[in-house]
């Protein structure tokens, strides 16, 4: 495998021109389900290689890029985003014209447009769906072409990242490696990403639509605008919808509405009586205001409060006892729902979740064809692949979603990938992210939502490493994790990327036996957190710390020690003048970061009041 050396200059100056080409190469990738073939990401390749092009030579380009007469805006700006970067990596100014120009020999024809049907290249729409795209080379033709809107789009991004190795690691940290003779293959590429829906849900993914874009990302967080192709979903309400749909202030009037624990109608934070008439009409109503008011919206949610605190009454136990989960009410009362817009809204989808008490799900009854039902993973262990670890959250976890999988054909999932309870805190779980992702996609689910910090400031434990590896693996299950995590480290920590490296295995070791898990609310007292990980920890920190080059990648590894410190901290492993010392100095750095939350719901000023800081 060939890598891109020199990478630490690219921290100092982003646009530096030392590096070059990183060619990458593609295997067909396939798998196959008990609903038949499904392809995690195809990508069909001529067997063997006929003739190279070449785009530019010493600064000089014969080619031209060719777009429709009435582009959409995605396209048009894949075609600039190709100029710009085609500029920075060969020196070279392609002009970009339109189709009733007349035809030359040497074009990169972007989009779909009258040049490709003269050519008699025809777009199934329909296989390509609104991402896909393909890479072709056609005589001395390159042609980037997909389905509508992202498609084109993603096409030029995956070229520059894929053939050209343009690398985004943050919106500050880019490579762009110079080639002063631009070569390609004989290319003829069909690309469709498993999953209709990517959301990478963390402050480092979400400050920079652009960046996100360059993801080939598609989730509602992260403000793609019709440049980008607009967002594949737009949400409204996001989740935890009860209150929205029957509010709780009717509780005085309508106790009938909420529902019956232990004998008793409960007020306040509960969820509804699903099996009352009432509830679902005002539900219907509500919804189809909603859709009113949000005509933008693809995806109205109909969801579950986050807490248990379930309708126990008569109705609502009957049906549930019958059907083995109280995911029986609630799927029942989401797909009378659907059923009410499916004629007058065929194009906006209802979206639940089975989420703790309703995770599992009944024994016959089906979501509506256009209700997204989305799991959440929220107990399960971290630490450990879902299919091969022995904990029993895991193996439940995996248990429904494999039962869901071949009764609901809209199966997305909300996973979970930093420590809510301590965002500053090691959490080991880089070697589940890339299995998790592959089991959920083997086993029929549709979009991924990967929840992590998502805090003003962001700054979560390794929140930019770890936001790019799920970014890669969204787009591409079996992508190479490894060769990412090398360039990234790289990248970002120069010269203290081994020391860096290192300390991610360190931190790793305890788990990679069965007998210790990570879990999403671990305390610092934690299996992983051993004295010998911490020591660790601030060693190999210490000494990437002494590696850095500038004061730029120093400060981003003082950054990457918060983790270590945080649990000093928070154990009292260090004390009186020392442990004082050390406070002020984490919080010098996580100010200076613009850190903003200790954990989910806690305010790094609010924290260090606690520990007694000024």
């Amino acid at each position: 495998m060939s890598q891109l050396p020199s990478f630490a200059r690219a921290c100092a100056n982003p646009h530096s021109p030392q590096h070059p080409a990183h060619p990458l190469t593609h295997r067909p990738l396939t798998r196959r389900s008990a609903l038949g073939a499904l392809a995690l990401l195809v990508w069909l390749s001529s067997p063997a290689v006929q003739a190279d092009i070449t785009l530019a030579n010493r600064g000089r380009s014969e080619y031209r890029i060719v777009i429709a007469a009435q582009p959409l805006p995605s396209e048009h700006y894949a075609a600039t985003e190709l100029q710009s970067y085609l500029r920075r990596i060969a020196g070279v100014e392609i002009p970009i014209v339109n189709d009733a120009e007349r035809p030359r020999g040497r074009e990169i024809l972007v989009g779909p447009s009258a040049r490709l049907e003269q050519l008699g290249i025809r777009l199934d729409e329909t296989a390509l769906g609104s991402d896909g795209f393909i890479l072709r080379t056609a005589g001395r033709r390159l042609i980037i072409a997909g389905g509508r809107p992202r498609g084109t789009l993603n096409g030029v991004y995956t070229l520059l990242e894929e053939r050209l190795g343009v690398r985004w690691f943050t919106p500050e940290v880019e490579v762009v490696p110079p080639q002063p003779r631009l070569r390609l293959p004989d290319l003829d590429e069909t690309v469709v990403p498993a999953l209709e829906y990517r959301e990478v849900f963390w402050t480092e993914m979400m400050r920079d639509a652009d960046f996100a874009a360059r993801h080939r990302l598609n989730g509602d967080h992260f403000k793609l605008t019709e440049r980008h192709g607009g967002p594949a979903v737009v949400y409204f309400p996001f989740v935890h919808s009860f209150d929205a749909l029957v509010p709780p202030d009717l509780f005085a009037q309508h106790p009938e509405y909420f529902p019956l624990i232990d004998g008793e109608r409960k007020g306040g934070y509960v969820q509804r009586c699903l099996s009352n008439p009432d509830v679902l009409q005002m539900s219907k109503n509500r919804v189809r205001q909603w859709i009113r008011e949000q005509p933008q919206a693809t995806i109205i949610s109909v969801s579950q409060n986050d807490t248990f605190n379930y309708c126990q009454c008569p109705d609502c136990k009957a049906l549930d006892d019958a059907e083995g989960s109280p995911a029986a009410t609630l799927l029942r009362f989401v797909n009378a729902i659907a059923e009410d817009i499916a004629t007058d809204h065929p194009n906006v989808r209802i979206d639940t979740l089975a989420y703790q008490y309703t995770r599992k799900p009944p024994r016959t009854i089906r979501p509506h064809r256009n209700v997204i039902v989305r799991l959440c993973s929220i107990e399960c262990c971290f630490a450990h692949p879902l299919d091969t670890c022995p904990s029993r959250e895991n193996r439940r976890f995996a248990e429904d979603i494999i039962a869901w999988q071949p009764v609901a054909p809209l199966l997305y999932i909300w996973d979970y990938t930093p420590n809510f309870a301590h965002y500053q805190q090691p959490f080991p779980n880089f070697d589940a992210l890339q299995p998790n992702v592959r089991f959920f996609v083997n086993h029929g689910v549709k979009g991924l939502f990967e929840q992590g910090n998502y805090s003003p400031g962001g700054g979560g434990e390794l929140g930019p490493l770890r936001a790019y590896v799920l970014a890669k693996l969204l787009w591409n299950p079996d992508t190479d994790v490894a060769r990412h995590l090398d360039e990234f480290t790289r990248a970002y920590y120069g010269q203290a990327a081994p020391k860096i490296r290192a300390w991610l295995d360190a931190m790793h070791e305890p788990v990679r036996g069965k007998d210790c898990h990570a879990h999403i609310f671990n305390p610092p007292t934690a299996c992983y957190l051993t004295d010998a990980v911490l020591e660790a920890g601030e060693r190999l920190l210490g000494e990437a710390e002494q590696l850095a080059e500038n004061d730029t990648i120093r400060f981003r590894v003082q950054v990457a020690r918060l983790p270590v410190w945080y649990v000093q901290l928070a154990t009292d492993r260090v004390k009186g003048d020392d442990r004082t010392a050390l406070l002020k100095r984490f919080l010098e750095i996580a100010r200076k970061a613009g850190i903003s939350n200790i954990s989910e719901g806690k305010a790094l000023n609010d924290w260090a009041r606690q520990l007694g800081a000024e």
